[in-house]
């Protein structure tokens, strides 16, 4: 019997071979970085919007908005500006005046999470106007960051629009919070905003 020698790779070949490997990847890494970067800007898209139908679940179901501290305030009294989901706080362009102010206040901010997934009014569980949540599991943004949901808007005697943002890609709040409600919002840099009235 005779046996075929085995021939290995010459050393040109596996030149070749890894030149062919790294113009693939090359060629192919941004083609799959633009298809992350447009899953994680649809993905906070959804969420927004999410977010936004569970608060007017919320307030479908008890005839209020989520953004009073306590029980008393209602429906007039003192209301949170902010509420912050899970995830770390964006920085705010220094172009946004009105953001820093409520960022800072010691009232301002409260847990989006506690307030759609805990009866915390205690409500009654029963009944047409009750507390029917939890309203939506929540976590950060895609990229690390809160969403935040303009909260003080909700006010019924505010005349400004809510509505609920995430920072985007750069993790900079770019959009004004006070709105005028009659007035188109405008959306700035790349934050992704969902209008709730």
């Amino acid at each position: 019997m005779r046996y075929a020698a085995l021939r290995g790779f010459t050393l040109f070949e596996m030149v070749i071979v890894l030149a062919i490997i790294t113009v693939l990847a090359a060629t192919l890494t941004p083609i799959i970085s633009s298809y992350v970067d447009r899953a994680k800007n649809e993905t906070a898209k959804a969420d927004v919007r999410m977010i936004a139908a569970a608060l007017i679940e919320f307030n479908t179901d008890t005839r209020m908005w989520p953004i009073y501290p306590m029980l008393a305030d209602i429906p007039d009294g003192q209301a949170y500006n902010l509420l912050r989901g899970p995830g770390d706080q964006p920085a705010v362009d220094q172009a946004v005046l009105d953001w820093p102010p409520i960022l800072a206040a010691a009232n301002g901010t409260t847990s989006l999470d506690g307030i759609l997934n805990t009866n915390y009014f205690l409500f009654s569980t029963l009944g047409e106007v009750a507390w029917k949540g939890p309203y939506l599991e929540l976590g950060p943004d895609p990229w690390g960051g809160s969403y935040y949901v303009t909260a003080g808007n909700l006010h019924p005697q505010s005349p400004y629009t809510a509505y609920v943002i995430s920072a985007g890609p750069n993790q900079t709040i770019e959009t004004n919070y006070m709105q005028w409600r009659q007035m188109p919002l405008v959306v700035g840099g790349d934050d992704i905003v969902q209008r709730i009235r």
